[in-house]
């Protein structure tokens, strides 16, 4: 089975390797095509050493570099910018967390609308109970003595 396309004037932009690897695959046999599809689709510098290369080779694969640099600056450029934005806004988001967190808190004062522990026991006709308690906060804890009189 072949993926061949009836011929146009312009040329097909498929690899011949890659079109082999994918009649591979549609062929059955799954392990040589993914290998060949691994093999097609390969970086073609991934094995270079740039200093088994010749003068004039170097020459060559630097100015490649350069140019495919070139291309991709605009968009390196833009990820820049967004990651510099990200993490100047992350920065002032920390800034801001950090100034709640030391923020002094509001000094405590008694529940208005809970009951104490006394009024519970007057409610339930415990007056004994209710007086004891309140002695007890009186002396435990004399700025609040009162306070829900």
């Amino acid at each position: 089975m072949t993926l061949e396309r009836p011929t146009t004037a312009r040329p097909d932009v498929i690899q011949t390797e890659t079109r082999a690897a994918v009649d591979e695959l549609y062929a059955g046999d799954t392990v040589t095509a993914f290998r060949a599809i691994d093999q097609a689709t390969a970086d073609p510098t991934e094995n270079v050493r740039e200093w088994e290369l010749t003068d004039e080779q170097r020459q060559v694969y630097e100015a490649g570099y350069m140019v495919g640099f070139q291309m991709a600056a605009p968009e390196l450029m833009a990820e820049v910018a967004s990651l510099r934005a990200r993490l100047e806004q992350a920065e002032h988001d920390a800034d801001r967390y950090y100034a709640e967190m030391s923020r002094r808190p509001a000094p405590a004062e008694p529940f208005a609308s809970d009951p104490t522990f006394a009024e519970i026991s007057q409610f339930r006709g415990e007056h004994d109970r209710a007086a004891r308690h309140e002695a007890t906060i009186g002396r435990m804890f004399p700025q609040y003595a009162g306070a829900r009189a």
